[in-house]
This record gives structure tokens, sequence and C-alpha cells, in this order.
């Protein structure tokens, strides 16, 4: 079983015990990637899966007043749709942006830029291990609303994407057997797809979510040209060798409960200091968020948290501000 098979398998165990799923939907998710009942019920023994009964849902949070900021945030209550950002919104333009991968597929992409047509840089968003859906898209024009030009991939373009998967559980398994280094070659095509664009260059940062925070861990290992980083409650890579080796300024954003990914911060903060000796001080932070767990920033999530979303978002966007230039 690949590293990432165990990430999805823990975060549905997680679901689970949280009250989100039904002990029968996490038997059918993980069964899903065993293959077989019989070995389901091996694995769930094995990870010590709890019993909390199924239905608990995150109660609303309200938003703690803020000034209100010049760029779009996680919205006060939990979206449904997870669009709050609409694409007509007058601040930005959605693009099209062809991306191929090295094989020549064409990946299935959504991107957008500010209205004005000048962009302080540009930030490659990835996805949750649901695909490219709607929440993501959304999250690509609250990029742009910050001056950013934003684009996403579906790391299961040739599968047909989240579009044809639209079972979130099959395309978490499906996506789970997936080469980490097959992801990262198509991650890098969409950086490079950006740096080709008119006024953006090196002018490159990289953020995502839960699996899609290990994969800009994963995409920095590889050496991923980069100003900047931000990688939301990421597992931590199989090899975390070569991160002693990127030049990128890196905001780690953790989650007090998310206790199993959280726990690997002292990891990536001693690979983030000898990264910051080599270059000369290149910056780093890492920051655990109180009172929330994983996927706190998805307004669409039952784990979602208004007020801690919202901080993470706005000093993101500080962020690569400070470090995209």
């Amino acid at each position: 079983m690949t590293d990432f098979e165990h990430y999805v398998l823990g975060e549905h165990v997680e679901d689970f015990n949280d009250g989100i799923i039904s002990r029968r939907e996490l038997l059918r998710r993980v069964t899903l990637i065993t293959g077989s009942l019989t070995a389901t019920l091996a694995v769930l023994d094995v990870m010590g899966c709890g019993s909390t009964p199924s239905g608990t849902q995150a109660s609303p949070v309200s938003r703690a007043s803020s000034s209100p900021q010049p760029f779009a945030t996680p919205p006060a209550q939990p979206t449904t749709d997870g669009i709050t950002v609409q694409p007509t919104d007058p601040r930005i333009k959605v693009e099209t942006l062809t991306v191929y991968g090295k094989d020549g597929a064409q990946l299935m992409s959504y991107a957008a830029a500010p209205a004005s047509g000048s962009a302080a840089g540009a930030i490659l968003v990835v996805h949750e291990n649901r695909g490219l859906l709607e929440h993501i898209k959304d999250v690509v024009r609250r990029v742009a609303t910050a001056g950013f030009m934003g684009l996403s991939i579906d790391l299961l373009s040739r599968d047909g994407g989240a579009v044809k998967l639209s079972d979130q559980a099959a395309y978490a398994a499906a996506l789970a057997k997936r080469a980490v280094p097959d992801m990262v070659s198509d991650l890098m095509q969409g950086l490079s797809t950006l740096e080709a664009q008119k006024g953006i260059g090196d002018k490159l940062g990289i953020t995502g979510f839960c699996f899609g925070g290990g994969m800009v861990w994963n995409t920095l290992v590889a050496g991923a040209k980069v100003k900047a980083a931000v990688p939301f409650y990421g597992p931590k890579p199989a090899d975390i060798t070569n991160l002693a080796n990127t030049k990128a300024a890196v905001f780690a954003i953790y989650a007090e409960q998310d206790t199993a990914i959280t726990a690997t911060r002292t990891d990536m903060q001693t690979a983030l200091q000898t990264a910051s000796q080599k270059s000369g001080g290149q910056p780093f932070q890492i920051t655990v968020y109180p009172g929330v767990g994983h996927a706190f920033h998805n307004d669409t999530g039952a784990r979602y948290n208004a007020v801690q979303a919202e901080a993470a978002w706005v000093a993101t966007v500080g962020w690569m501000r400070k470090y995209v230039h």
C-alpha cells in the first residue's frame, strides 16, 4: 500500500471518528482502496478505528470581528456549493490556460486573473483528494481578487477528473494509487505554464490543501522553482531529504486537532531551518491554528471554521504578496 493510500485511509477513519460518515460509508470508501471487505476489516482493525456514532455535524461558526480585506476571504458561514466569488465578479476574469503533461495529455484546469490584466505573480492551487471541485475553483478566484493569476489542475485528468469521478470516495481511491512523481510532474507543468504567461516569469507561488498540502511539500522536495509556498495541513512526504535544498519562502499551516499530521511539523521545521541556513536566511514560518482540525479551511466541509480559515487565508495572501515578486 502506498503512502498516499495510507493517508487517504486515515482521512476516511478520521471522518468516521468525527461522525461525518457512517460505518457503512467507511467500509465502502476503504474497500474502494483495499479491493475486498476482508482486507478492509483487517486494515481498520490495525488502524484502531473508533466507533463514534454517525450523524454529528459541525456547528456553524460566526466570524470574529475583523477589518474587511480588499480581497476575497473565506465566508462567514459554511457553503453548500463552494462558491463565494462568482465567475462574473468584476474584480477578476476567468482565463483559459492550456496545460499539457509531459506525456502530451491535456490536463483539466481552471484559471483566473485580476480584471486589470496586471498580475503581481501567479499561484498554483493544489486540490484536496476530491479533485478540481467548485470550492477549489473558488479558491483560484480568491487568488485573483488578491492580485495574482491563479491556476489549478486536476491530477486525475487522464481519468476524466472530478467531473467523471463524481463519487468523492472513488476519486480519492484512484488518486491514492497514482505515483507521486507523476503527480509532481503534472504540477511542474502547471508551474511552467504559469511562468510562460505575460508578466509572470519566475514570480511563482504554490499552495494546497490536505492531500494538496502534501503535494506542495512533494513539489518542493522535487526542486520546484517557486518564490513562496503555503501548504495547508499537508502530510509529510516519504523522503524529505531534498526539502533542505528548497529556496522557497515556506509558510506551513497546521491544525491543532489534526494531531497525526501536525505531529510531523518538527521534521519539516528541521528541514526548513537547514534550507534557510544554506540560502543565507531564506524565511520560513510554521503556524498551528488553535481549536481546529484537518480541512478547517474548506467551507463545504464539516470541519470548517470561519474564524481560523479567514486568519489563515489572510496570512497566506500576505505571505505571497511579500515573497512572490
